[in-house]
């Protein structure tokens, strides 16, 4: 059975990419500014192919977590090497785009010699479109409209404020977005797991692992969540610098709403996924993204980059309240009261921790920040003052 569906799909795969390298020179031939780029696009291209070839999904759905990321290790450093050794200035942009492509087209090289393992395989020319053609546009532009929620915000507060905002906002984003990703390893590891249960008709221990996610997920944002609200500001000059310390603001939204976006990120991708139901999923991103992008337009103009933090706040919370309602027919995951209380008491010592730490740091640990900043300005300052004089000279 895995060696038919592996055939299709590969044929599937095959078929896209052929397509996608058509309309690629396309673009090229049509267009006389990508021509100019020609040679690093058709270089970064080659991204493509080596990813479809590395079959990464068939990884995912045997859980080989532990080989995926020993190899991404070891193809990253030796990417690095060749990146510190052969690019030197900006007229090697050529080079170090091979060396990019590089650490991706060797993983995926990798993956490709080593599927024989899990199956085999062949390449013929009968493709099934009828059975993939939607359920993977359907995932297409859930991944397009998710991509459009996340741009908004910078996309609004670049026409609506100026780029000084834009920087903060950018500050915060990462962190947070940072802290989504570390956090959100919980639900990738996972999904392959909980969607062969589903398929197997496992519905007593599919909902027990369900709620054992769920749980781990609460365990583990709230507390994230609550620490990112108390030391937004310390967290903003630690990452950045005094000057980027107004997005402490936008920092605790964030913070807050990581709770609300990995839970609905977990209620979409574990349960609605599997279930069969990616529509009501897009439905529900789609209407998410519409809301981000009014909320920006009411709160951007009064209140700036919290505005927009803000507003990604309470589009997270739909979000997440949306998904759980629909995933409720697949799985009640709802964690008990008790177990919930004992979160948010744990939550509010990390609170008060946090706080107290704030206080104990802001005057001693912001005034070293601010030396240090203030040396490295009258450093640059010298610098700059020595090359002048020689130029004079």
């Amino acid at each position: 059975m895995l060696f038919i569906f592996f055939c299709a799909f590969l044929e599937f795969l095959t078929a896209l990419v052929l397509l996608a390298y058509l309309g690629l020179a396309a673009c090229l031939l049509f267009s006389s500014k990508l021509r100019e780029y020609g040679p690093l696009i058709w270089t970064l291209s080659f991204g493509i192919i080596f990813t479809t070839l590395g079959c990464e999904w068939l990884y995912a759905i045997h859980e080989g977590y532990g080989y995926l990321a020993l190899r991404s290790i070891c193809f990253q450093v030796l990417s690095l090497i060749l990146l510190l050794t052969y690019v030197k200035d900006e007229s090697d942009l050529l080079l170090y785009a091979w060396t990019t492509v590089a650490a991706s087209a060797g993983a995926n090289l990798i993956n490709f010699l080593r599927l024989r393992k899990y199956c085999s395989w062949s390449l013929t020319w009968r493709f099934s479109w009828q059975k993939h053609l939607l359920p993977i546009f359907v995932l297409f532009a859930n991944a397009l409209v998710n991509l459009l929620y996340v741009s908004a915000d910078v996309a609004q507060l670049g026409v609506m404020t100026s780029d000084y905002y834009v920087g903060l906002y950018s500050v915060a984003s990462k962190v947070t977005a940072l802290l989504k990703q570390l956090l959100g390893a919980v639900i990738v590891v996972t999904v392959p797991r909980l969607a062969c249960l589903y398929g197997q008709k496992g519905g007593e221990f599919f909902q027990k692992l369900a709620r054992q996610i769920a749980d781990l997920l609460v365990t583990l944002a709230l507390p994230a969540a609550c620490a990112l609200f108390a030391l937004g500001e310390e967290v903003v000059i630690l990452t950045a610098d005094l000057d980027f310390a107004p997005a402490a603001g936008a920092m605790k939204f964030l913070g807050l709403a990581l709770v609300f976006s990995l839970l609905g990120w977990f209620y979409m991708a574990a349960v609605l996924v599997p279930a069969r139901q990616e529509k009501v999923a897009l439905l529900a991103i789609s209407i998410t993204s519409v809301v981000n992008i009014c909320l920006n337009f009411l709160l951007i103009p009064a209140f700036k980059e919290a505005g927009a933090a803000l507003a990604t706040l309470l589009a997270d919370l739909v979000t997440c309240l949306a998904c759980y309602f629909l995933a409720k027919k697949s799985a009640r995951l709802l964690p008990s009261g008790k177990k919930l209380a004992s979160r948010l008491l744990g939550c509010l010592y990390v609170t008060g921790s946090c706080w107290n730490l704030s206080v104990e740091v802001d005057g001693s640990r912001k005034g070293e920040i601010f030396v240090q900043n203030r040396q490295k300005s009258l450093v640059k300052w010298q610098r700059l003052q020595y090359n002048v004089d020689i130029r004079l000279n």
